[in-house]
């Protein structure tokens, strides 16, 4: 009787190491992250801004992936209905000068600062001679 216990209580080890490592394994097509280093900035964002023109306002913005794949696009900043589109380095990104709506719109230093928040400072020209200065942060 011992003996048929030890048998059965070893067949039953054996069985669940062989189950043990028979389990799926994470499949990297399932993994959501493609590699894509615009893919931490895709989503939609709160937008909280300061001008300097018209003081502090809040919006909705959405960023996504360009056609050109060195870009991102933005969607509805300082409230444009126009997309610009921005170079994504890092954990940063640049709005190099662009005609929007007939004004344009450059940033320098737009910083990820975590997965939900991105720091910027753009600038608006809003005659020939003066730009509007906007300090905004973006929260998911």
């Amino acid at each position: 009787m011992k003996k048929a216990i030890k048998i059965s209580l070893g067949a039953l080890l054996l069985g669940s190491l062989f189950l043990a490592s028979c389990a799926k394994q994470d499949d990297p097509s399932n993994n959501p992250s493609t590699g894509d280093p615009r893919e931490k900035f895709h989503g939609n964002w709160h937008v909280s801004e300061n001008s300097k023109d018209f003081g502090a306002s809040t919006y909705n913005c959405t960023i996504s992936d360009s056609s050109d794949a060195s870009h991102i696009l933005i969607a509805y900043l300082y409230n444009f209905n126009k997309k610009v589109y921005a170079s994504p380095s890092g954990s940063n990104f640049t709005i190099p000068s662009q005609i929007i709506e007939g004004t344009s719109i450059s940033a320098n230093n737009c910083v990820l600062s975590n997965a939900n928040q991105i720091n910027m400072t753009y600038f608006v020209r809003t005659t020939t001679t003066h730009y509007d200065t906007i300090t905004a942060v973006l929260t998911k």
